[in-house]
């Protein structure tokens, strides 16, 4: 009669659970080794802000910016490290800086020099809706300039990178999109550049078409099409060269596609369907509804004193 050795098949246990672990342990140092180290990606951006005293609050509160927010805008540039830290400087109205930029400008980036300007006590006009978003934008603009290589960048690019990194598009643009399209002809992106570098109301203009543009590329190439055009300036390519490799079209064609799908009919649905527009219309319906009853309430009183009156 066969009989099993208990001691045999218990060694014959040990050593599958040894060689499974093995593997396992293999497999997780093979794995460590092919990823990117995580300490690289995860250092944000540093501060050197200069303020005077009265505007020291408002320094600590940008200091505190959240680094999810920086991380996002580095990944969008294609960054793994944010470079040396950018000086900041906190301008009021009466400062020399602030007299000499036009009042519509809330802030403005140097990318030679890493630094940026904000005007505290400007009043925000679009793109941007608080200080915050005003500092994300321009710091958008240091980081793509690193990216880039410090290589010149045409301003719808950048502006409109700086746009998409530091806000969504929303309702209001759309909106702005739509009455740029009615009150303005179409515009090639060279002369787009030039609209950056006229009065407020039409550089307002510029940004929501550059914002636009930028978008449109975005949805119809791949999401990480910006980072690859800006590796490509920094490599030594023309801008147009880097575009043209990059979305294997050139800027001409694209500009082309971007304008036959701005009919107004595309860009009016999403703003006449949007949630704020239908509250909107209900609000209005609402008060239409109610004016037209009071008016029926009126001449129903109006009439039967009359009818008192003739009685």
């Amino acid at each position: 009669m066969w009989m099993t050795n208990p001691q045999l098949g218990f060694h014959q246990l040990e050593e599958s659970i040894g060689n499974i672990c093995g593997t396992i342990l293999c497999l997780s140092i093979i794995l460590i080794m092919l990823s990117p180290p995580p300490l690289l990606g995860a250092i944000s951006p540093q501060f050197i802000i200069e303020a005077p005293e009265a505007l020291q609050p408002l320094a600590a509160h940008l200091k505190e910016m959240n680094p999810a927010s920086l991380q996002r805008i580095m990944d969008f540039m294609g960054l793994q490290h944010p470079g040396p830290p950018i000086r900041v400087i906190l301008a009021p109205n009466e400062s020399p800086l602030a007299q000499e930029a036009p009042e519509w400008m809330s802030g403005y980036a140097m990318g030679q020099t890493s630094t940026i300007v904000l005007f505290t006590d400007r009043s925000l006009t679009y793109p941007n809706d608080s200080l915050n978003d005003v500092f994300l934008h321009e710091i958008a603009h240091i980081l793509a300039h690193r990216a880039a290589g410090g290589q010149p960048l045409p301003r719808w690019f950048d502006e409109g990178l700086a746009m998409m990194a530091a806000r969504t598009w929303d309702l209001e643009d759309r909106a702005r999109l739509v009455w740029a399209m009615v009150s303005g002809t179409e515009v090639s992106l060279d002369e787009l550049n030039s609209l950056f570098m006229k009065d407020d109301t039409t550089v307002r203009r510029a940004y929501v078409l550059a914002h636009a543009f930028t978008l449109d590329l975005l949805e119809h190439t791949q999401g990480d099409v910006p980072r690859h055009i800006l590796a490509k300036v920094k490599q030594g390519l023309t801008f147009p060269e880097a575009f043209a490799q990059s979305t294997f079209m050139t800027l001409t064609h694209a500009e082309k596609e971007f304008w036959s799908r701005q009919t107004l009919w595309n860009r009016w649905i999403p703003v006449a369907t949007s949630s704020g527009m239908v509250w909107l219309t209900i609000t209005f319906l609402a008060f239409w509804a109610y004016t037209k009853q009071r008016r029926r309430s009126a001449a129903i009183k109006k009439q039967w004193k009359e009818d008192d009156w003739e009685v």
